[in-house]
């Protein structure tokens, strides 16, 4: 695998050569600081440049052209990495040597089109075009309080009150009124303009090829200086845990805990953390499924997820109505026993091999070479061989330094009263 990136001027265009894929992806992402207000639309001008182009005025065109480029395939998605609200689109197609020939540029071309030539008319949105994606996206937003882990999760993590993570995102049914054809395409150019833009390509390309078509083809000329502030500031851990309860109608019942991690070294952000979280509540084999599911019959799941960019960690689980006291007892035994170095060395080898195999696979993945250098990019993070070895080193005193570091915060808990039957969530 060869990596090049190249400053661009108003972009960087990253490409990693390889040999393993018949398709090459492309992927571009924008980004910039999160604002509350602009979430909502950095979600509906995703699925708005999807829905139809200048060239291509309904989606059933649009739809038909990725068909007759081999059935290639275009996604967009709207994500918080930190500090920051990264706006990502992305084609996987069939590499031209086993198609035809131009069919790499064809392809470039037609993602480019779908960013740079929407359908427009008088500097504005089309009407239509707005009105059936804002349907779906309301939709969706309202959708969120069906799946109960995903509901409370949002809860848990807005009770943080204007901390990047405290808002949804999804958006907001009230910023979705207010986004107009019009507002909607200024804020379009805005995002050309004013956002960082790191561009992705994997595959078996010729890379002086590459450069030639994003030189032709991209249309960002706003020069770009990328800021380095993805890390969300840390939170002071509490004295007095914090405690909220809602009440619902359902026999299961949704316990959340949000963690603060502080003054983490590098080493510990890069690597401990992973470790740590993987054998907390990373996975079947973790230590609080085995306390509070498999010796205890508790819950009917329970896992944790660390966030390195927001200096947090949060243990979700689904339980019986009436259990939350005694799953909190044995959450919180389980966060000191770790302190105290009360688990096997058998559990921490196999948490840094689960860790290890999964970022081999990685290397198998566009995504996943894209993640690991977009990652680069963001916080210098180290490519797939220093990782694995990093991983390797973490001891037993790593992990019982670290977990001193994490302070339950809040608990969050969806109290099920006892009456009617539920979904567990995590469908």
């Amino acid at each position: 695998m060869n990596v090049e990136q190249f400053d661009m001027g108003s972009y960087n265009l990253h490409v990693i050569q390889t040999k393993k894929f018949k398709t090459i992806t492309v992927e571009v992402n924008f980004r910039r600081k999160l604002k509350k207000e602009e979430i909502t639309k950095r979600n509906l001008l995703k699925s708005v440049l999807l829905y139809t182009t200048n060239n291509f005025k309904t989606e059933q065109e649009l739809i038909r052209e990725t068909e007759n480029l081999y059935d290639l395939k275009l996604v967009s998605s709207n994500m918080r990495i930190g500090n920051y609200s990264n706006l990502s689109f992305k084609i996987r197609f069939l590499n031209e040597k086993y198609t035809e020939e131009s069919m790499n540029e064809y392809s470039i071309a037609f993602l480019m089109d779908v960013l740079f030539s929407p359908n427009i008319k008088d500097d504005s949105f089309i009407d239509e075009d707005i009105k059936k994606c804002k349907s779906k996206l309301e939709k969706s937003i309202q959708k969120l309080s069906d799946n109960k882990l995903k509901y409370t999760l949002i809860k848990l993590l807005e009770t943080t009150k204007n901390m990047p993570y405290s808002y949804n995102s999804f958006g907001y049914l009230e910023d979705l009124e207010s986004i107009t054809p019009k507002n909607l395409y200024e804020y379009y150019q805005s995002v050309l303009a004013n956002d960082d833009v790191d561009v992705f390509v994997v595959g078996d390309v010729d890379t002086n090829q590459i450069k030639e078509y994003f030189k032709k083809y991209f249309k960002v000329n706003t020069f770009k200086k990328t800021k380095k502030d993805i890390l969300v500031e840390e939170l002071k851990p509490r004295k007095r845990i914090k405690k909220e309860i809602e009440q619902y109608q359902a026999n299961q019942s949704q316990l959340t805990l949000f963690c603060t991690l502080n003054h983490l070294t590098e080493f510990e952000r890069k690597y401990v953390l992973l470790v740590y979280n993987e054998m907390l509540g990373g996975s079947s084999n973790s230590l609080l499924f085995d306390t509070v599911r498999e010796k205890n019959s508790y819950a009917y799941y329970i896992n944790s997820s660390a966030k390195a960019y927001d200096n947090i960690l949060m243990i979700y689980s689904g339980i019986e109505s009436g259990n939350s006291e005694n799953v909190l007892k044995l959450i919180k035994k389980t966060l000191s026993d770790v302190q105290k170095g009360k688990f096997s060395d058998e559990i921490l080898e196999n948490s840094k091999a689960t860790i290890i195999a999964s970022i081999k696979a990685s290397t198998d993945s566009p995504n996943g070479i894209i993640n690991t250098y977009y990652a680069k990019v963001l916080v210098n993070s180290d490519d797939f061989e220093k990782r694995m070895e990093s991983i390797k080193k973490v001891s037993r005193e790593d992990m019982i330094e670290l977990s001193k570091k994490v302070t339950i915060h809040t608990v969050y808990l969806l109290e099920g009263n006892g009456k009617g039957e539920e979904n567990d969530g995590t469908n």
